[in-house]
């Protein structure tokens, strides 16, 4: 039976995506790094931390600094590309599909773009 829509479904099926694990052997944090640089947050400090127990992903607003936000990304040991790019297009103004397309074809070899 579907929710209401006034009511946030917080059951644990609605995180699927952002729960995928992977066993593929890459560094995340560097290609969380590399995944901001391509869809640039605007006036958006970004935190990385990686070895978390989940995926997260936190953001607020600068106080004192007009339009300006903070976010910080909590990236577990074997968080899946997916996740981490979905994460990512969330801080991001452009569209979702356009950002995991983007970010789901780039490897972390750096020649390898």
């Amino acid at each position: 039976m579907p929710f209401p829509k006034n009511i946030l479904d917080i059951s644990p099926e609605h995180d699927r995506e952002a729960a995928e694990l992977s066993d593929e052997r890459f560094d995340r944090g560097e290609f969380a790094v590399r995944a901001l640089d391509l869809v640039r947050p605007r006036r958006t400090i970004v935190a990385i931390c990686e070895d978390a127990t989940r995926m997260r992903l936190e953001r607020g607003r600068s106080w004192g600094r007009s339009g300006e936000a903070w976010a910080m990304l909590a990236i577990p040991r074997f968080a899946s590309r997916r996740a981490i790019a979905l994460a990512v297009a969330e801080l991001s103004d452009v569209p979702t599909a356009w950002a995991l397309d983007l970010l789901l074809g780039m490897t972390n070899d750096p020649a390898g773009d």
